[in-house]
C-alpha cells in the first residue's frame, strides 16, 4: 500500500497541464461534506477500468476530513480506499491515503462548485487529475455543460476524460 500511494504521488507530481489548478474561493467544506459521484475523470494507475465510482467525505473530530473512495473494478468487485484530507486555504485539501506518511499526500484543488454544492470539478495541483463529480450519478446535461466549460475556460485538454458508468439498480 505504501509503494503504491509513493507511485500515485510521484506520477502526479511529475505530469503537467498547462491549466489553471488554484482553487476557487468561497467553499464553505461543511457544505461539501457527504456523498459525491464521479461523472468523469482523467484516468489514474489507480483508476484504470473503475467505474460506478463515489467518494464520501466526513467531518472528523479532530477537524481533519475522512475520505472513503467507493469503486467497482472490471470484474465487478467493490473496491474502497480510505484517506485523511488535510483542510488548506479555502477550496483546498491535501489527501494522504499513507496518514503516517502525510508527506505523500497529494492536493485537493476544488476548482468551481456550484451555489448548490450538487456539482464540482477538482484537480490536483499539476492538472494531471481532473474530475467532474455531482450529488446524483446522473447529471443534467446543463450542469455537464458548465463543469466542462470551466474545466476548458481554465486550460484543460478533455480529449482524454473519461466518462464513468454507473448502473445503480
Amino acid at each position: 500500500m505504501i509503494l503504491r500511494a509513493l507511485f500515485y504521488y510521484l506520477c502526479h507530481r511529475s505530469a503537467k497541464q498547462n491549466a489553471d489548478t488554484r482553487p476557487t474561493n468561497g467553499v464553505d467544506m461543511s457544505l461539501y461534506l457527504g456523498r459525491w459521484y464521479e461523472l468523469a475523470r482523467f484516468e489514474t494507475p489507480f483508476e484504470m477500468g473503475m467505474e460506478e465510482v463515489y467518494t464520501e467525505y466526513k467531518a472528523r473530530p479532530d477537524g481533519h476530513i475522512s475520505v472513503t473512495n467507493f469503486a467497482k473494478d472490471a470484474h465487478g468487485r467493490r473496491k474502497e480506499a480510505h484517506a485523511i484530507g488535510y483542510l488548506g486555504k479555502d477550496g483546498n485539501l491535501t489527501v494522504s491515503f499513507v496518514p503516517l506518511l502525510r508527506f505523500i499526500s497529494t492536493p485537493y484543488n476544488i476548482l468551481a462548485v456550484d451555489e448548490f454544492y450538487r456539482n464540482a470539478l477538482v484537480s490536483n495541483d499539476s492538472g494531471s487529475c481532473l474530475w467532474f463529480l455531482s450529488r446524483s450519478p446522473q447529471i443534467v446535461p446543463d450542469d455537464f455543460a458548465y463543469l466542462k466549460n470551466e474545466a476548458l475556460r481554465r486550460g484543460f485538454d478533455l480529449s482524454a476524460l473519461h466518462y464513468t458508468q454507473h448502473r445503480y439498480r
